[in-house]
């Protein structure tokens, strides 16, 4: 028998200040098995407070008002580690739930009813758990605690199911890896943080960014012109989809938008490309700097001004904050480990994806799930972080039909949730691509079809294919009056007409 099978009846502790258990004629109880939860791990005490949870549970009897708060916090009944408490738990959570007030009473009524008021101890445990405490003064402090013990209890399981995973002879390691990574994240993401907040604790951030803006702008440049003007910068907490048919270039303006980020405007840019690795990147950086065309600077056939120039353009992209991780097989979990690393450096303002749907996933029923769960997770970095995202992802193959001109938010490939979660969706579009004209060849354009606390717009752009950059449109690109032309999305009300103008602030 292991010891992760070993079974023993744990006696629960004494109460402090001469509070003792009554001898009721029920048989002692023991906690509930729970995996590896068994009342020892490995010879030592598992964590539990069972007084927290009398207490919390008596403070509920004497204040039902307390109950309201504790459902918050409390989500299951697993937060609660002996058997009889997980019961007296589930019971006030029926009554909460019919809208029936919770006394003595009418809790001793719903167990009875259960069929398990015999099990907890009968009505003299009940009446017991409400004298136990005074007030219900700590009930908070008791619910941290209880949290926090379950917390602990579960990566305990965690680990004993990873270990009897990988003990498994025909165990295959990324299933395992991902397994965890996945049990892991459902326990990062079921902690409890106190984010209710009066308005007024959001104006004092709010002002110090309006009063740092320069000429307008408050998030991160760019350094497209009329996107920035748009946008007033990549702004904190934001999750921005870019989106773009294989070969259209949107690595091409993610690794733009990185590079203006980075050595023109000095801001901490994180680049994690699951496709191409970095020396690609590298390449692709230099040649855009350099002003050289990207098969010269294979080919290793240049002239002496093209040295020059590639010397001029090596020290500010070596000495830029910018990072790049070319690891292909990144999971959310991982990603978030790396971007919490870098923000405790104080090394992040910008992170980067290439793309959405190369990202490891875990074992999610359909992969339109999966992705669902990825492009959430992202959300939920971005604001953690307090940093703008760009994910790049693929649309679907409906862009190429006949008679489409342009993509739509539905062409988000394999899930919705892309879209849901996003608060910018730019699609990359030039013309090149389908009609190989010379003419289009340097025509591009960024289709803002989502902007949640904005206006939608079509930015005209040109796209320079030997150093795979783009700029802001030349002049004779430009619509009438020098801006890009404008479309108007149907975004179901959720984009509203425009942000508040702040530049006379």
């Amino acid at each position: 028998m292991s010891e992760f099978d070993n079974e023993q009846n744990f006696p629960e502790p004494e109460f402090d200040q001469g509070y003792s258990e009554p001898n009721y004629s029920e048989p002692e109880y023991t906690p509930k098995k729970r995996g590896s939860d068994s009342g020892k791990f490995e010879g030592r005490q598992v964590p539990m407070d069972l007084d927290a949870e009398r207490c919390l549970l008596g403070s509920i009897l004497r204040d039902p008002e307390v109950m309201g708060e504790a459902i918050m916090i409390i989500k299951d009944e697993g937060y609660f580690y002996l058997e009889k408490h997980q019961l007296i738990w589930t019971a006030l959570c029926t009554l909460n739930r019919n809208v029936t007030p919770i006394d003595l009473v009418t809790l001793a009524s719903e167990l009875e009813t259960m069929g398990k008021l015999s099990l907890v101890g009968g009505r003299e445990y009940l009446f017991d758990l409400m004298e136990s405490v005074a007030s219900s003064a700590n009930a908070s402090w008791h619910m941290e605690l209880l949290r926090k013990k379950a917390s602990l209890r579960k990566l305990i399981d965690m680990s004993s199911s990873i270990i009897r995973n990988a003990m498994d002879p025909a165990a295959a390691p990324d299933e395992v890896l991902q397994d965890a990574e996945r049990d892991m994240f459902a326990i990062a993401d079921d902690q409890v943080r106190d984010s209710l907040k009066p308005i007024n604790q959001f104006m004092t951030p709010l002002l110090e960014r309006l009063n740092n803006r320069k000429d307008g702008i408050t998030g991160i440049r760019t350094g497209i012109t009329e996107l920035d003007e748009l946008t007033n910068g990549l702004q904190k907490s934001d999750l921005i989809i870019l989106a773009a048919r294989p070969g259209v270039g949107k690595t091409s303006f993610a690794m733009t938008i990185a590079a203006n980020a980075a050595i023109k405007f000095n801001q901490n840019v994180a680049f994690f490309s699951l496709e191409m690795d970095g020396v690609q990147l590298a390449q692709r950086l230099l040649s855009s700097q350099a002003g050289i065309d990207q098969s010269r600077l294979r080919n290793g056939h240049l002239t002496n001004d093209e040295k020059r120039q590639l010397i001029a353009a090596v020290t500010p992209i070596s000495q830029a904050p910018l990072y790049v991780d070319d690891n292909a097989d990144l999971g959310i979990m991982e990603l978030m480990s790396k971007a919490r690393q870098l923000k405790r450096k104080n090394k992040l303002d910008l992170l980067i994806i290439d793309y959405l749907q190369l990202m490891k996933t875990g074992k999610e029923e359909n992969r339109a799930v999966a992705i669902g769960a990825i492009s959430r997770g992202l959300k939920i970095l971005a604001k953690e972080m307090q940093i703008p995202v760009i994910a790049l992802a693929q649309l679907s193959r409906k862009v190429e039909e006949k008679g489409r001109e342009r993509p739509q938010l539905s062409d988000l490939r394999e899930s919705g949730s892309i879209e849901q979660d996003a608060d910018m969706v730019w699609f990359v579009e030039r013309k090149f691509v389908q009609t190989h004209k010379e003419e289009d060849r340097n025509q591009a354009e960024l289709i803002v079809a989502k902007h949640r606390n904005g206006s939608v717009k079509d930015i005209r752009m040109t796209f320079i294919p030997e150093y795979t950059t783009f700029y802001d449109a030349a002049p004779d690109d430009m619509g009438e009056g020098g801006d890009g032309g404008a479309y108007v999305y149907d975004d179901g009300g959720d984009m509203g007409g425009g942000a508040p103008d702040f530049a006379d602030f």
